[in-house]
């Protein structure tokens, strides 16, 4: 059986903590899937996630300045990149792109800075592990490579204002991100990538964000703050008091993302069941009458459209589709008309979460 926890502990510097430790990195990690030959990241990107693979493989390359591409890493199940620039806050110094169809976890630097306000130990270990690699990866990259410089600070010239907002959105950021034009400055407050606030000067929020939106010169510092521990629990306990009797049903070929959404969801208080074909799945919606359903779009026997319609015959049961940017747009059109129809932008946890809780509410 798939067992996240032994995927994480082939992390070294994940290995001395106990299974409290783990679940609590584990509540905190995104899923990916990725097709062969997609970009993951490029050099110059800002460095603030950290990647582990629990399948594929992927190569890791420098580009000379006369464009030639060296291959400086091959890695695959268990290895693990960027968790350097989760501490450093550097910009990536090559690129990593998948060589087959590939899963990530994901660890995105907030909830990496609230795992080591947990566990500061870990720091230690990656200290060591960080300078060996740092070494082995100066032997290998070209004398002369450069790199773009582009992190959680940078010039509004590079990256505009909306770039940036979107940035603060991916990633959940719990923090600040302050923007300087001249003698302006303008704050926006984001809480679990969330924006809660604008300020610039004494304008209102509105004509706030129209003039900061038009701002073309000038840089920006995104700012994350760690959340604070008796304030999480106690907005997770208040939660799950109004979640104890709803029920979810998980559609999904990966046995990967079952295990996440379920654990996500659990840990939110809800009552969570996956099963990975759509049979299955009618005869525990007939049976169950579940508050909500899940699918993914692509079944082993059938697609999360035909899926839906089925359901359909059963009850008005709110349907969430893990649709991705490349094939949103087609599965709305499919399922025009189809009431209580919900999609989402990608398959990342984060993302459904919000979707379904905002179908909830």
């Amino acid at each position: 059986m798939f067992q996240i926890s032994e995927v994480l502990k082939r992390v070294p510097f994940f290995q001395a903590l106990g299974k409290d430790g783990i679940d609590f990195i584990i509540e905190r990690l995104k899923f990916k899937p990725y097709e062969g030959g997609d970009p993951i990241c490029e050099a110059g990107d800002p460095g603030d996630r950290m990647y582990i693979i629990i399948s594929g493989n992927v190569k890791v390359v420098v580009v000379t300045e006369d464009g030639e591409e060296n291959v400086v890493a091959n890695l695959g199940s268990g290895d693990y990149f960027g968790e350097m620039a989760l501490l450093t806050g550097e910009p990536r110094s090559a690129s990593v792109i998948t060589t087959e169809p590939s899963e990530m976890f994901i660890l995105n630097k907030a909830d990496f800075d609230v795992i080591i306000e947990r566990f500061p130990s870990i720091t230690l270990s990656m200290s060591k592990i960080m300078s060996q690699r740092l070494r082995e990866t100066n032997q290998k990259v070209a004398a002369g490579h450069k790199t773009t410089p582009a992190s959680v600070k940078g010039k509004l010239s590079e990256k505009p204002v909306h770039e940036v907002l979107r940035f603060c959105e991916d990633n959940s950021l719990n923090g600040k991100v302050v923007i300087n034009n001249g003698a302006q400055q303008a704050v926006f407050e984001y809480e679990r990538g969330e924006l809660q606030s604008v300020s610039l000067g004494d304008m209102p929020e509105d004509q706030a964000l129209d003039t900061i939106l038009n701002w073309s010169d000038g840089d920006f510092l995104v700012e994350p703050k760690p959340i604070a521990m008796a304030d999480l629990k106690a907005r997770e306990a208040a939660s799950r008091k109004a979640r104890e009797d709803v029920s979810i049903v998980i559609v999904n070929n990966s046995m990967v993302v079952q295990k996440l959404l379920q654990r996500a969801f659990e840990s939110m208080g809800y009552e969570v069941f996956a099963v990975e074909t759509a049979n299955k799945a009618l005869k525990m919606i007939e049976s169950m009458k579940p508050t909500l359903v899940i699918s993914d779009t692509k079944l082993s026997d059938g697609s999360g459209i035909e899926l839906l319609n089925s359901v359909r015959s059963l009850g008005n049961y709110p349907f969430v589709l893990l649709t991705e940017a490349s094939n949103r747009s087609k599965l709305v059109a499919d399922a025009a008309g189809i009431a209580h129809t919900h999609f989402t932008n990608s398959q990342e946890i984060g993302e459904v979460v919000k979707v379904v809780e905002s179908v909830l509410s």
